[in-house]
């Protein structure tokens, strides 16, 4: 079906919380889906958020979280371009 966001990079320092080092409630499938989806969607180039919810068809708020838990965890990073909009990329 999906494959798993750690597919996208071997770096350690981009993977994932493991179970025991993670905090809280657990993530339900569908936010993690959700998180995959995003991430593939910036792997083929960098788009800004309002890009990402027009292709996606998914809810500006979730794209918003989606953005904000992959960029905590390493996997994107925001950018601007020459019109000073905010881009999201994936990490190099």
């Amino acid at each position: 079906m999906t494959e798993p966001i750690m597919e996208f990079s071997d770096d350690p320092a981009h993977a994932a919380p493991t179970a025991s080092t993670r905090r809280g409630r657990p993530r339900s499938q569908e936010t993690i889906q959700r998180d995959e989806l995003v991430l593939k969607k910036l792997a083929e180039g960098p788009r800004t958020k309002e890009q990402l919810v027009q292709e996606l068809g998914l809810k500006d708020t979730h794209v918003y979280l989606s953005l904000w838990r992959l960029r905590r965890d390493g996997h994107v990073e925001r950018a601007a371009d020459e019109d000073s909009r905010h881009l999201w990329r994936v990490t190099s």
